[in-house]
C-alpha cells in the first residue's frame, strides 16, 4: 500500500554555499527534485489539533538482504537463536505501519551498502535496487558506506564531486532518496571545498513541517586516511553541538514543528550530545552505528530523547502528536522483524535478482578493485564445514568467533599471539545440536556466513611486536570501547586475541585498565621489552604495511602469509576454510579475558556496550 503524497524535502547545507543534489537513477515513482533553499515563512495553515506524524527508523542494514539468525532474550531472560530480518519482511512491515498511519516518513540511517558477499563483489551495487524499493524518504550514510573508496563514495552520493575520469571499479549506482551529512566537506579539485551532502531537509506532512538534521560517521579517517581522501570530517564535540544547535534553529525559524537528528555517530555520542544541546531545539535523535536495540526511549538533560533500532532485524517507529504547532507527546516502539511477517513479493523478487549471480554453478566473480586473491568461484550456499560451538561477535569484550579466528591464525602462523579487529557485523551460526527456531540444527557453516564475518578485502599477515607496543595497542582499544568520554570512543568492539591471558579493570582510568598480561602457552608475564611474534591482518590500503597490523602502527616485519592451496596471499575466508579442513577452527569455547570490575554487558545486560562508558 502506497502512502499519500508528501511534499518533497527542502535541503540546505550548514552555513555553506548551496549544494547541487546528487544525481541518482530515477525510482519507479520519483519524488520531485528538492529545492536548494529553505522556506522563508512557516506554513500558513495550522494542522488539526492532535495530528500524529510517524517517523519509521531503519538502521545498519549492512547489506543484509535475507533473513538470518539473531540472538535474543525471551521474556524469561533465556537466550534464543531465532531467524529475523530480511528486506522483504522489512518492506511488508513498513507498508503496514504506513497503512496504519499515513502521515509517515521512512528514515534509513547508517551502514547500508556494505556487508556480505553481494555488496563486497559489486561495490554495493547489488543492494541498491532492493533498498530503493522500500520507499525511503531520507537517509544518512554509515562509516562502512565510505569503505569502497572515496570515488565510489562521491559517485554514489554526489557525483558532482567525483574526479572527471572513469571510476576504475566501474559504474557506481546511487540511491533514489536524498541523504544528509552535515559534518563532511569535500575538497574540490580546483580549490575550495563544499559539503558532501546537505545538512538538513524539511518535509511537509499533513500540514506539519518536519525538519531533519543528518550526521554521518566521524571515524572514517581512523578506518584509513585513504578512505577519507579529499574529505574533511568534524571531530570536536563542540563543533557537533554547534552543528545541531545552529541547524535546529534554522529549521525552527523556517517553520519546523518537529526537528530530529539522524546520526551515525553511535548512541554513546548521541546521548552525550543530547545532554548539552539547547533545550527544546531537537525533539529526538535517531541513532545508528552501535547496533543497540532501545526498547525504551533514553532521556537527556535537554529533554531530547535518543533511540536506536538495533540493526536489520528490528524496525522502530516514533509517533509525534502535534497540537498548537508543537510536539505534545512522543511514543516509541521497537519491533522484531521475525517470521510472523510475510515477505513482500516485489522486494523479494528484487532480492532474488540481486543474489542470482552468487548462487548455482559456474560462478567466477572477481573483486572490482582487482586485489589479488579475492575471487568468488563457488555458490555462496556451499556448506564449508560445521561448528560445535556458537559463532558470533555479540560480546563487546570477548566473543566466540574472534577467539576461534585468532586460534586458527596463531596455529597456522606458528606465532606467540594473534589478533583480529573488533568488528560488530556478523552472521550468527548456531552450534551443532543446539536449538534454532525451536528446532535442533546441524551446525552447518556456509560460504555466505564467512563473508558475513569478513566482507572486507584484507590479508592474514604476521610480524613482531614489543610488549610495550602491545600494551599501548590494547589500552588504546579499551579506551575506544569503554571510555566515559564519549568522543574518545571510536571503531567497533574490543579486538580478538589468541595466546594472550588478560586481566583488566574496565573502570580504571584511561591507559591504566590492564592489570596483568601473560602468554597463554606458559603463563609468563609479558614485559615491555619482550619481542613477540604475532599474526593479524593487513589491508591493501595500509600505507605503512610493514609496520601496521589490523590498522595499528608500531609492529615490525609485517608481511602477508601465503595460502598453500593457491600460492597467493591468505585471505580471512581462506584462513577459516583452512581451519575447518584441518580441525583447528571453532573447537572449544574459551575465556581468556577477565574484567575485575565485572562490568555488565550483553547478554547479562540490555546493551552490548555500556552507554556512558565504564567507571
Amino acid at each position: 500500500m502506497t502512502p499519500p503524497p508528501v511534499e518533497p524535502p527542502v535541503t540546505t547545507p550548514p552555513t555553506t554555499p548551496p549544494v547541487e543534489p546528487p544525481a541518482t537513477p530515477p525510482p519507479a515513482e520519483p519524488p520531485v527534485d528538492p529545492p536548494t533553499t529553505p522556506p522563508t515563512t512557516p506554513p500558513p495553515v495550522e494542522p488539526p489539533a492532535g495530528t500524529v506524524i510517524r517517523l519509521i527508523h531503519l538502521n545498519d542494514l549492512h547489506a543484509h538482504l535475507t533473513p538470518h539468525v539473531e540472538q535474543i532474550r525471551d521474556a524469561a531472560g533465556t537466550l534464543q537463536n531465532v531467524t529475523m530480518g530480511g528486506l522483504a519482511r522489512i518492506a511488508t512491515r513498513i507498508n503496514q505501519l504506513r497503512a496504519q498511519q499515513p502521515n509517515s516518513l521512512l528514515m534509513n540511517i547508517g551502514d547500508t551498502y556494505h556487508g556480505g558477499v553481494e555488496a563486497m563483489f559489486t561495490i554495493g551495487n547489488a543492494i541498491i535496487a532492493p533498498v530503493d524499493a522500500l520507499g525511503i524518504d531520507i537517509g544518512v550514510p554509515g562509516n562502512w558506506d565510505f569503505a569502497f573508496s572515496p570515488q565510489v563514495t562521491t559517485d554514489r552520493y554526489n557525483p558532482s564531486l567525483s574526479a572527471p575520469i572513469p571510476n576504475p571499479v566501474g559504474t557506481v549506482l546511487g540511491p533514489n532518496f536524498p541523504n544528509l551529512a552535515g559534518n563532511v566537506t569535500v575538497d574540490r579539485l580546483r580549490g575550495g571545498s563544499q559539503p558532501l551532502l546537505p545538512a538538513t531537509a524539511m518535509f511537509n506532512v499533513a500540514g506539519v513541517q518536519v525538519g531533519f538534521i543528518g550526521i554521518t560517521s566521524d571515524i572514517v579517517p581512523q578506518m584509513s586516511p585513504l578512505l577519507a581522501l579529499r574529505m574533511n570530517f568534524l571531530t570536536a564535540r563542540a563543533d557537533y553541538l554547534a552543528l545541531i544547535n545552529d541547524n535546529a534553529q534554522q529549521l525552527r525559524n523556517a517553520g519546523a514543528q518537529i526537528v530530529v537528528v539522524m546520526s551515525e555517530l553511535g548512541i554513546h555520542k548521541d546521548l552525550d550530545l543530547a545532554n548539552d544541546i539547547t533545550p527544546g531545539a531537537v525533539d529526538a535523535v535517531f541513532s545508528a552505528h552501535t547496533h543497540e536495540a532501545t526498547f525504551t526511549m533514553l532521556t537527556s538533560n535537554s529533554g531530547t530523547v535518543v533511540v536506536e533500532a538495533g540493526n536489520d532485524t528490528y524496525l522502530g517507529y516514533m509517533d509525534f502528536e502535534i497540537a498548537n504547532g508543537a510536539v505534545i507527546n512522543k511514543n516509541w516502539m521497537l519491533e522484531a522483524i521475525d517470521d510472523s511477517i510475510a515477505q513482500d513479493p516485489t522486494v523479494l523478487s528484487l532480492v532474488n535478482a540481486a543474489r542470482a549471480d552468487f548462487l548455482g554453478a559456474g560462478i567466477n566473480i572477481a573483486l572490482p578493485s582487482g586485489f589479488a586473491g579475492f575471487m568468488l568461484t563457488e555458490s555462496i550456499d556451499t556448506i564449508v564445514g560445521t561448528t560445535q560451538i556458537p559463532l558470533r561477535r555479540r560480546q563487546a569484550l570477548e566473543n566466540t568467533f574472534n577467539n576461534s579466528m585468532t586460534d586458527v591464525m596463531r596455529q597456522f602462523a606458528n606465532t606467540d599471539l594473534a589478533m583480529v579487529p573488533g568488528f560488530r557485523f556478523d552472521s550468527i551460526v548456531t552450534a551443532q545440536g543446539a536449538i534454532e527456531d525451536n528446532m535442533v540444527v546441524n551446525g552447518d557453516i556456509t560460504l555466505e556466513d564467512l563473508y558475513r564475518f569478513y566482507p572486507v578485502p584484507f590479508y592474514i599477515s604476521a610480524g613482531q611486536v614489543s610488549g610495550q607496543v602491545l600494551t599501548d595497542t590494547i589500552e588504546q582499544n579499551l579506551n575506544a570501547v569503554f571510555s566515559t568520554t564519549a568522543f574518545e570512543q571510536w571503531g567497533g568492539w574490543f579486538n580478538g586475541y589468541s595466546g594472550l591471558d588478560l586481566v583488566v579493570d574496565l573502570a580504571a582510568p584511561s591507559g591504566m585498565r590492564i592489570q596483568s598480561m601473560s602468554l597463554s602457552a606458559n603463563g609468563m608475564a609479558i614485559n615491555p621489552t619482550d619481542m613477540l611474534s604475532i599474526a593479524g591482518c593487513t589491508r591493501p590500503v595500509d600505507q605503512e604495511s610493514a609496520t601496521t597490523l589490523c590498522s595499528y602502527p608500531g609492529f615490525v616485519n609485517v608481511a602477508p602469509l601465503t595460502n598453500p592451496a593457491t600460492g597467493e596471499s591468505m585471505t580471512p575466508v581462506d584462513m577459516i576454510r583452512y581451519g575447518l579442513d584441518n580441525g583447528t577452527f571453532n573447537t572449544t569455547i574459551r575465556n581468556n579475558i577477565v574484567d575485575q570490575n565485572s562490568t555488565l554487558m550483553w547478554p547479562n545486560d540490555n546493551v552490548y556496550q555500556p552507554l556512558t562508558g565504564v567507571q
